[in-house]
């Protein structure tokens, strides 16, 4: 052996495992989620105000369970107790019904601030969620107590069989006649599922019939669902009281999926519908097309699916919300950084 061939062949060798584990490292890069400034300081300053109300600004400045439970689980997720505080007691004083711990939809600025006392179980279900992640960050504030009153109510009032399938009502009244039942299928935020099932195993259930029903539900040249869907003792077909749009409201089911650790069909066709049309809906009994773009939440969210399907997974490819954003894609967009980090950066 040649003079200075071991010493080289040793230094070679040493350095292997530094590489390999270099190399795992960098198929997912972007993690420091948590220190990412722009993201919670500028939603706040857009949207919270200094009492705790999450303002949606593409909608009158209304307020509503919704927009509480996604800011109290942003605080949550970025470590800020003080925020999460003021959204919870602002929340619970202003929105949490005397009749059951569920909370009504909509507050508005203008008398009477609660026009309709009927829940969303959307807004009900982050709630909830939000409290549960908080008692594991912040234990001794009786979090997990009121999380877990909620999270009964909706499971002993809002979880029907319909079709042999687990469907979520979206609200108390409304939705539930003796010749159909309504839903939304972007009201199954997957995730969050996942954790209630730890307490009420039909959660679990739920998130199954979830994906059964939306694999039963695709429609038109795109195979996606409507905003809403009917059910009328024969099949699920998107309901007569809706636009039949695959719109806003459903950018949300890929996003819940993948952050729940499930990939359905849907994802792949809401990108091939977005990348090859970049409309806001699209009509599914008839194609029809929305002239015009669709909110940067939107592609977030795709971006987030073309990310699920890679080996190597850069959070840069996500944007960051700026001035053009409303209240809905500013959340998209953060929800698309924290589910990034919740599935792969664990």
């Amino acid at each position: 052996m040649k003079k200075g061939l071991v010493p080289l062949i040793l230094i070679v060798f040493c350095c292997m495992p530094v590489d390999i584990e270099a190399a795992v490292t960098a198929k997912v890069q972007g993690c420091d989620t948590r220190s990412d400034d722009k993201l919670w300081s500028f939603y706040k300053r857009q949207f919270v105000s200094s009492d705790g109300r999450v303002v949606d600004n593409g909608n009158e400045n209304i307020s509503h369970s919704e927009s509480q439970g996604y800011g109290m689980l942003m605080a949550v997720f970025f470590n800020d107790h003080y925020s999460f505080r003021q959204l919870w007691k602002w929340t619970k004083t202003k929105l949490q019904r005397q009749s059951d711990p569920l909370f009504s939809w909509k507050w508005q600025q203008k008398t009477p601030h609660i026009p309709d006392p009927n829940n969303a179980s959307d807004g009900d279900i982050f709630i909830a969620w939000a409290l549960l992640k908080a008692e594991q960050k912040w234990p001794g504030n009786h979090y997990a107590k009121e999380a877990k009153s909620i999270i009964r109510e909706l499971s002993d009032t809002h979880i029907i069989k319909v079709d042999q399938e687990y469907a979520l009502l979206p609200a108390s009244y409304g939705f539930k006649q003796s010749e159909s039942t309504i839903i939304n299928p972007a009201y199954w935020v997957y995730p969050a599922f996942n954790d209630f099932a730890l307490h009420n195993p039909v959660w679990a259930k739920l998130n199954q019939s979830g994906q059964s029903i939306l694999n039963k539900s695709r429609f038109g040249e795109y195979k996606l669902p409507s905003d809403w869907l009917e059910f009328n003792n024969t099949q699920w077909h998107p309901a007569k009281q809706f636009p039949a749009r695959f719109s806003y409201s459903s950018y949300r089911i890929p996003l819940y999926l993948i952050w729940g650790g499930y990939d359905n069909g849907v994802n792949r066709n809401f990108n091939s519908w977005l990348q090859g049309n970049n409309s806001a809906w699209i009509n599914v009994t008839n194609n029809d097309m929305a002239s015009y773009n669709p909110p940067t939440g939107a592609h977030a969210v795709a971006a987030l699916i073309q990310l699920s399907q890679q080996t190597y997974k850069y959070r840069s490819a996500l944007p960051h919300p700026d001035f053009k954003d409303d209240y809905y894609s500013a959340s998209l967009i953060l929800f698309s950084h924290i589910a990034f980090h919740e599935r792969y950066c664990q």
